[in-house]
């Protein structure tokens, strides 16, 4: 269903931008990206090893992103639908986590194996509403899909997770809709479902990932 909605506001984008009320615009962001990791392995990750669980916090704040996006506000209200796109990647951990384990028995016994680790969020895509509540201040809502890669060495590679959905939302300030030139400026919050990627050796690594930060965008309505 959330899938039928993003493709129905996609199609409205082909012809909006040469109707009245049609914009298309820039917008640049600050967002902090945070997640909680859980990774659990089996025994066969590392010869003579055994079966536990690793829970991690990460963060990385201040990420610069760009996106370009189109939308429609109609006469009624001054609600506007609108679809964004992120291109491009950004790393959801500042730093690489690592960790390093010594078997002591098995093929690997009294080696040190080091596992490295961090993930990526990319081609972010997001369509939204935009509902008036006072002046030129609106609220925002929406529904966003990311792809989640993994980066991995020292341990049988985890893959990539596509399509994982989230909800956004957020509050905001634009100059108006006129004809010509216009700016918003907006907080906003994303937060997704649980990811959970599956490696070839049967480790598993889940997490939820969210964003929060700050957009500035320069529209220009038709």
């Amino acid at each position: 269903m959330k899938k039928t909605f993003l493709a129905i506001i996609a199609s409205i984008f082909i012809v909006s931008p040469a109707l009245a009320g049609g914009a298309i615009g820039i917008s640049g962001s600050l967002y902090n990206i945070s997640a909680d990791v859980t990774e659990t392995t089996t025994a066969g990750t590392v010869g003579g090893g055994s079966a536990n669980t690793n829970k991690k916090s990460v963060d990385h704040d201040l990420v610069p992103v760009g996106s370009i996006f189109a939308e429609y506000t109609f006469d009624f209200g001054g609600i506007t639908l609108g679809l964004d796109y992120t291109p491009g990647a950004a790393d959801v951990s500042k730093n690489v986590q690592s960790r390093t384990e010594t078997p002591t028995s098995g093929e690997n016994e009294d080696t040190s194996t080091t596992y490295k680790a961090n993930a990526e969020i990319e081609n972010l895509m997001t369509a939204y509403i935009e509902v008036p509540v006072y002046g030129n201040i609106y609220i925002k809502g929406g529904y966003s899909e990311v792809d989640v890669n993994t980066e991995d060495s020292g341990v049988a590679a985890y893959g990539n997770a596509s399509g994982i959905e989230g909800l956004t939302y957020g509050i905001g300030l634009r100059s108006g809709s006129d004809a010509g030139l216009n700016y918003k400026f907006a907080y906003e919050v994303m937060e997704f479902d649980t990811v959970s990627i599956t490696s070839t050796s049967g480790n598993k690594v889940s997490g939820d990932i969210d964003t929060a930060g700050f957009k500035a965008s320069l529209v220009y309505n038709f």
